[in-house]
């Protein structure tokens, strides 16, 4: 039986739930467990979520660590180190939202970071993987995880019925496979460069899929995906220099002239930067800045959050309470934030909006909207104060 206290659902997917879970003293972070729904547990899924169970434990430091994990007549659920920060995802929708994109030096970075986690993803099995899958921790690492950091199952299945025409298939993993991923092969050692190179797409123009055109149109997706046809041109980054197109051109290759493993497509971008990378201080203030809206909001929700460890990697280390440590933490982010209207603006898109095909609009233009003012300090330190008096 389960020992672990277990409190509400932090998300709830088709097949499976998430929840937190009690600390253990012998690791030093907090502690989640995703586990199939009861109701629609079958062999299939067991099976499946016992694979990647398997694969998540030969998967380095870098990624979201397993736990345990517990497969038996009455329960099936993994229990992992629980990620607290942003994803690609979160930092893609501020991106879109303020209209900016990041500073070349900053997007060299998360690049680069994003090409070693996926470097050991060198073997024939393909693990699924979404803008959601690479994130950065508040304690400043970047973390990676399959389907999605915190939900590892989230794009599993239950059997479809095949008479059901209006079910939508999951675009997310999809459109981050690779090209054999993509027709049923095993992977090569090129497979991680086109993944990676997708991702470096949509940071580089604000926040875009090269090829997504929303999950009612999946099979379009694709379809640009196989002719090299992308959606969002990469020259709506002002800072991007020629070589630099090339290079994230040729990445997103499906068929001719890719790169033939991630260290040539390494070296290709170190050859085509115009600017060293930024330091790990300066790449958390950036998307810290950026994505302040969603960071506060899991910090808030982490303080009325009861099954946490007092003190864990990234959270001041002299806290009392888990409260009081979130707190400082909070405080201490909103001393690095910067007015995003520091950063280069990016130019307009049209792109459609993600709406079943019947109800379809005529494209959206994204402009970038004004920059909202960044909080000033004593914000931070009247929120320390409050818990303090709290307490």
């Amino acid at each position: 039986m389960l020992k672990a206290v277990i409190g509400s659902p932090l998300s709830i997917g088709l097949v499976s739930e998430v929840v937190p879970v009690a600390p253990r003293a012998d690791v030093r972070a907090p502690l989640v467990m995703e586990r199939l729904l009861p109701l629609i547990r079958s062999d299939e899924l067991v099976e499946q979520i016992t694979a990647l169970a398997e694969v998540a434990r030969g998967l380095p430091a870098s990624w979201q660590r397993l736990v345990s994990a517990e497969f038996s007549t009455m329960e099936a659920h993994l229990i992992y180190e629980r990620f607290v920060g942003v994803t690609l995802r979160d930092l893609s929708t501020s991106l879109r939202t303020t209209g900016r994109v990041l500073p070349l030096d900053v997007l060299r970075t998360v690049i680069e970071h994003t090409c070693d986690g996926l470097a050991p993803l060198t073997g024939p099995r393909t693990v699924l993987l979404s803008d959601r899958s690479v994130g950065l921790g508040i304690d400043g690492q970047w973390r990676f995880a399959q389907g999605a950091l915190n939900h590892w199952l989230i794009n599993l299945a239950a059997p479809r019925d095949p008479t059901d025409m209006d079910q939508p298939m999951p675009p997310d993993t999809v459109l981050l496979m690779s090209p054999e991923g993509i027709q049923g092969r095993a992977e090569t050692a090129a497979s991680p460069v086109t993944r990676a190179a997708l991702l470096a797409w949509q940071l580089a123009t604000g926040g875009f899929h090269p090829y997504r055109g929303g999950r009612y149109e999946l099979m379009a997706s694709l379809t640009r995906f196989s002719r090299d046809e992308p959606r969002v041109p990469l020259d709506v980054h002002p800072g991007l220099t020629p070589p630099l197109i090339e290079v994230l051109t040729r990445g997103v290759a499906f068929a001719r002239n890719r790169f033939a493993d991630l260290p040539a497509f390494r070296a290709a971008l170190d050859a085509a930067w115009p600017e060293p990378a930024a330091s790990p201080a300066r790449t958390l203030a950036v998307i810290a800045s950026v994505t302040w809206s969603t960071l506060q909001k899991e910090l808030h929700l982490l303080k009325r959050e009861p099954l946490l460890p007092i003190r864990w990697d990234g959270v001041w280390s002299a806290a009392r309470t888990p409260e009081e440590g979130i707190a400082v933490l909070e405080d201490q982010l909103l001393e690095r934030l910067e007015p995003v209207d520091r950063y280069p603006r990016r130019g307009a898109v049209e792109v459609a909006i993600d709406q079943p095909p019947e109800r379809a609009h005529a494209p959206e233009v994204y402009a970038p909207r004004a920059p909202q003012p960044t909080p000033p300090h004593r914000v931070g330190l009247f929120q320390r104060f409050l818990a303090l008096f709290r307490r």
